[in-house]
Parts: C-alpha cells; sequence; structure tokens
C-alpha cells in the first residue's frame, strides 16, 4: 500500500569542532521535499518511529533496526481492528514491549485487540489502576495473551529509573511514574502515567501519556533530565499538557500532537499550540496530517506524513476547537475536557479566555488554574 507523503529531512548538524562554540549541541536545518513513501514491510537500516492515526487516542510503533518492536497505547477499543491491521501493513508479526502508559481508554482500548491477534513478549504498565470496565478487559487480554513460543508474556510494572537497552542502537529510560503515586490530582491516571524516553545516538525522543501540572512539577523536583530533539506532545496537546516552562527544559525541534479530527475536547488547544509555536517548534498532528513516521538516520531526522500539511491558518488558530465553557450560574469558565462542566442548559461558549473575562466570568480553579 502506498501512501503520497510530504517529507522533511530534518538534519543536525554538530558543530563540536568550531571554536566559537563551547558545547556539541547538535542544531537542525530544514528542506521541504515531496516523496512516494511505500509502507515497509521490512525491517529498516534506520530505527522508526510511527505515530499511528488512532483518532482521539494515543498509539506509536516503535521499529528497532534489529527487527524488535513496541507498541506505545493504541487508542480506543473501538480503533482495536484498524490497529491490528495498520501493524501488519507495516509488517509486524509479533511484539517486543506493549506499553500501556496509563489506564484510560483512549490509551488502552485499541491494545485488548492488539493483545488478542499479536504475540507478546513484555506487557510493560503504569501500576495504577483505574476502576473502568475497558481497563478491566485490558487485564483480561494481557492475561490471555501469549507469547511467540506460546507462553504467557511478562507483566511489568515499570517505574522511573528502569533502563533498557535494545542491541547497539537505542536506550529507554523511564522517568515516570515514581512511588508513591500522585494523588488527588485533577486526574491521578494521567498525572502516574508513563513517561519515557528513547535514546538512538544523539537523538533523543520524549514519550509523556497524559501527564498534567502535577506529574511535570515531580519531574522537575526530582531533577529529571528531560532534553529530547523529538516530543511527543502530553494529553493531546490539552492545555494542562504543555507549557513554556516544560517546553525549555525539553527544547524540541518537532512535536507530534495526536488527537482525533474535530473532537469534542478542543485538543489541541490555543494554549500548546501558541507555546510550541514561540519555542520555534516544528508540529505535526494527526488530525491534519493523518500517520507521522519519524525516521532517525544517523543525526538525521525524516517526517513523513500521510496527509499534506494543511494551511497555515488551519495549523495556528484552530478556533472551533478550542472553545472554552462557561457556567451562566456560577460566571465559571472550564476548559472542554474539565470533568466538572455545568449541565448543558447552562453552557456558554467563549473562543478564549479574553472573551470570556471580558464578559465577567472568571476561570475554573480546577481545570484552568495556574
Amino acid at each position: 500500500m502506498c501512501f503520497i507523503r510530504t517529507l522533511l529531512l530534518v538534519t543536525l548538524l554538530v558543530l563540536g569542532g568550531c571554536a566559537e562554540r563551547a558545547s556539541n549541541t547538535p542544531t537542525l536545518s530544514h528542506t521541504e521535499l515531496s516523496s512516494s513513501l511505500e509502507t515497509p514491510t521490512s525491517p529498516s537500516r534506520n530505527p522508526r518511529i510511527v505515530f499511528l492515526d488512532v483518532g482521539q487516542g494515543d498509539s506509536a510503533l516503535v521499529q528497532f533496526t534489529n527487527g524488535q518492536t513496541m507498541l506505545i497505547d493504541g487508542g480506543e477499543t473501538d480503533q482495536g481492528r484498524g490497529l491490528v491491521a495498520r501493524l501488519r501493513q507495516r509488517g509486524v508479526r509479533q511484539l517486543d514491549w506493549v506499553v500501556a502508559s496509563h489506564a484510560h481508554s483512549d490509551h488502552i482500548g485499541g491494545l485488548i485487540q492488539v493483545l488478542r491477534e499479536f504475540p507478546v513478549r513484555e506487557v510493560w504498565d503504569s501500576g495504577f489502576r483505574h476502576d473502568s470496565p475497558v481497563y478491566l478487559d485490558y487485564l483480561r487480554a494481557v492475561r490471555s495473551a501469549r507469547t511467540p513460543d506460546g507462553g504467557r508474556p511478562k507483566f511489568r510494572v515499570v517505574k522511573r529509573g528502569e533502563r533498557l537497552q535494545v542491541g547497539s542502537e537505542a536506550v529507554v529510560e523511564v522517568l515516570a511514574p515514581s512511588q508513591p503515586y500522585l494523588t488527588g490530582t485533577r486526574s491521578d491516571p494521567n498525572n502516574n502515567s508513563i513517561v519515557m524516553r528513547l535514546q538512538f545516538g544523539s537523538v533523543r525522543v520524549l514519550f509523556t501519556g497524559d501527564m498534567e501540572r502535577e506529574q511535570r512539577t515531580r519531574l522537575y523536583r526530582e531533577g529529571v533530565n528531560l532534553r529530547a530533539e523529538v516530543l511527543k506532545v502530553a494529553h493531546h496537546g490539552a492545555h494542562n499538557g504543555t507549557d513554556p516552562t516544560f517546553l525549555s527544559r525539553v527544547q524540541p525541534k518537532v512535536a507530534v500532537i495526536s488527537c482525533g479530527r474535530n473532537n469534542r475536547y478542543g485538543h489541541p488547544h490555543r494554549e500548546t499550540l501558541q507555546a510550541l509555536q514561540r519555542a520555534g517548534v516544528k508540529i505535526y498532528r494527526t488530525d491534519l496530517q493523518g500517520e507521522v513516521q519519524i525516521e532517525i538516520a544517523g543525526k538525521q531526522l525524516r517526517v513523513a506524513t500521510a496527509r499534506k500539511a494543511p494551511n497555515v491558518a488551519e495549523m495556528r488558530s484552530p478556533t472551533e476547537r478550542t472553545r472554552l465553557i462557561g457556567n451562566r450560574n456560577s460566571k465559571v469558565y472550564h476548559a472542554p475536557d474539565c470533568p466538572r462542566l455545568p449541565r448543558k442548559e447552562n453552557q456558554v461558549f467563549f473562543s478564549s479566555r479574553q472573551q470570556a473575562e471580558a464578559q465577567g466570568y472568571r476561570p475554573h480553579a480546577e481545570c484552568l488554574g495556574e
């Protein structure tokens, strides 16, 4: 199956030999190319990370050069069969690691079908339980899954400090969660997401699950090094997943946002897009560009998308997808994904904080507080 894609070649130039520079910090240059890219059916000479289009959810396939594979999340349950088909199109016959970043259905739902259909060697879990039917179905699928030799996959609760060496080319570092787990936050499952960084030589890729402010604060307090050239944006681009402080610590060159087109949460939120743009980060979005593949070739990032990039206005001004929701009675306005939204008959919509506050509304401390 062949896709017409826009191909971006991002070249990291190491300038360590120049007397004017004191460090070997990689820099990036961008070259726009057009290409017809066939779906690979055999291991590449270079590692690939494919951010799969699973609608309003997360899923990413890591294909290492030694043939091993890691699947990080799987979208909602209704994405399972399509996800299985897409993995098979990419030549996947078994999975060495399946990572469930946290227990919400938009991350683990599709893994249920994957665990039924593919041999799996290990399943990684955050260990933070969530009382939901989908989570129970996921645990049942883990128990019934099989390894390539017919045994049972190893179920691992991973935590900060664990490392995995994959062949001679890659290292996987688990940066979070730490114990004791965070509790009493706006979303405890989100704030105990598995956060991990994959390193391929001088190129680092940071996966953030759905972490929010509380988990970021803990990472800062623990002194975790978050630097990465590629960022999987937290919580589908929600305002509470990314801020300028976080971006100053990561310093990404490329960011991928996984979310569904015209989703009901308004993801990605305007605040996140503005923060990324102000930081000079190149943004890719599955809702607009479909599947995003990043191939790491030494110090080069080759980024290909299933659909051409939309116009600049659509990327920068998603007003229709960033509505704030006010309560006519309390004069409080909320983020679209707030768990304490007012009844529908009491809702009023605003396109920005400025508009809401000009009409006498104040932000809800739980979902929009700083």
